[in-house]
């Protein structure tokens, strides 16, 4: 009762608030019309709700099966090689990357599944259209454990970047961190409060169980003045002052998974996602505009499907090289390879691939791979040179030299995977 007496007072003021700012609010929209037939005319700027467009980059339909999908990546791999463009060459470098990321996740039953959902979600968002959300609960549909993905950015997750703060960030935003330390910071869950049903504290999971009540909160700094309680920063902490951290959990009006986050005491002020990469408490806009405050909530558990064909091979790759006298891995060893094989039947629910599709994928991603079609062999790029160059003078003995030797996530998630617990405690 008290809560929601607080609610209703912080909305009476609101009103009073927007009764006030009525004629200065009707002037900013007049101008805001104008400024929008502007764009118009110029051609307006796609919304950051928006995902990129895979199936345009590749040229496929969406009812595209696997192998038109394949075919439609052969054919782009071999007209926009940057050996094929030397006097453009930075634009097909742009146009290799984003077919290579087309294809990662339309290759990916999994990944392609939850971008299609996404896509309909957006469109829905763009229609107006709603769904029925008053038979979802929140309680017993939110994972135990999750990750947060702005909806519209399917690469991209909340993350704690230093003691106390937050980011929202893709992989290849940071490079040089392995998969299982992007995806270790990624990781939250919900402290759930009795006091008003589905209302709660988003933590930290790591946190949860170091002895502070409800674990390392998301807390924000959102006035008790109204008239400065517009927005703010968001970040991490131990709740000493509830009304800036009890939060209520909304199903998202379009998407099924998806969920929001509003101030217990702000209602309104929604957790917000504003690129490139701020986190904050704002005022919610489902009209348009570049925030985001709709959540999908990925079960933690699944994480490791966020690894990339291209991070399995390398680390394949990387193994059979060094048990080969030459060097390269045969791509007759690489299709034998337990973990390949098990990644091409478990995740992409396929056979592994002949050496053709190995031909076109190596090709594809040439910055990270030397591969020899002669031979039918593979090896990581400039790998021996990175050895000779970074090996002097690193502590944390094998492993050390390993890491220091990695090139990109890929090559790092390989080398502590592989390393004992007497190699990692060396490290400084």
């Amino acid at each position: 009762d008290v809560l929601l007496h607080m609610r209703r007072e912080q909305a009476a003021r609101e009103a009073e608030a927007g009764g006030r700012s009525g004629r200065a609010a009707a002037a900013a929209a007049t101008r805001g019309r104008a400024a929008g037939t502007a764009a118009s005319a110029e051609g307006s700027k796609p919304s950051t709700y928006e995902p990129p467009d895979h199936y345009k980059a590749l040229g496929a339909k969406s009812s595209a099966d696997d192998a038109e999908v394949k075919r439609c990546y052969r054919k782009l791999v071999l007209q926009w090689h940057p050996d094929k463009h030397p006097v453009d060459r930075d634009l097909a470098e742009e146009k290799i990357r984003q077919i290579n990321n087309a294809y990662e996740t339309l290759s990916n039953p999994l990944k392609r599944s939850a971008y299609d959902q996404m896509i309909a979600a957006v469109e829905r968002r763009r229609a107006g259209v709603r769904l029925e959300t008053s038979f979802v609960k929140p309680r017993m549909s939110i994972p135990k454990e999750f990750m947060l993905c702005p909806l519209g950015r399917p690469d991209h997750f909340v993350r704690v970047v230093a003691d106390d703060m937050l980011r929202v960030q893709a992989r290849e935003e940071v490079p040089g961190v392995s998969f299982r330390e992007f995806f270790a910071a990624a990781r939250f869950s919900l402290w759930w409060l009795p006091e008003v049903n589905n209302m709660c504290r988003l933590r930290v999971q790591s946190s949860a169980a170091q002895g502070v009540e409800g674990g390392l909160s998301l807390k924000f700094g959102l006035s008790d003045d109204f008239a400065d309680a517009s927005e703010s920063d968001v970040m991490l902490g131990v709740v000493q002052d509830i009304k800036k951290a009890n939060l209520i959990t909304v199903a998202s009006p379009f998407s099924p998974g998806a969920f929001r986050f509003e101030g217990a005491y702000w209602p309104g002020r929604y957790l917000t996602y504003r690129p490139p990469s701020n986190l904050l408490m704002a005022k919610c806009v489902d009209d348009g505009g570049d925030d985001i405050v709709d959540f999908l909530l990925v079960d933690y558990s699944v994480a490791y499907k966020y690894m990339t064909t291209c991070e399995v091979l390398a680390g394949a790759v990387e193994t059979q090289c060094q048990a080969s006298s030459s060097g390269y891995a045969k791509l007759s060893d690489l299709r034998a390879d337990l973990n390949v094989r098990m990644y091409f039947q478990q995740m992409l629910g396929s056979t592994v691939w002949n050496n053709k599709d190995f031909e076109t994928f190596f090709e594809g991603h040439h910055e990270q791979f030397e591969f020899d079609q002669k031979r039918s062999r593979v090896k990581l790029r400039y790998k021996e040179a990175r050895k000779e160059s970074k090996s002097q003078d690193v502590s944390g003995g094998a492993l050390g030299v390993h890491l220091a030797a990695a090139e990109g996530p890929a090559e790092l998630a390989s080398a502590v995977l592989a390393a004992g617990s007497e190699d990692i405690e060396s490290l400084p």
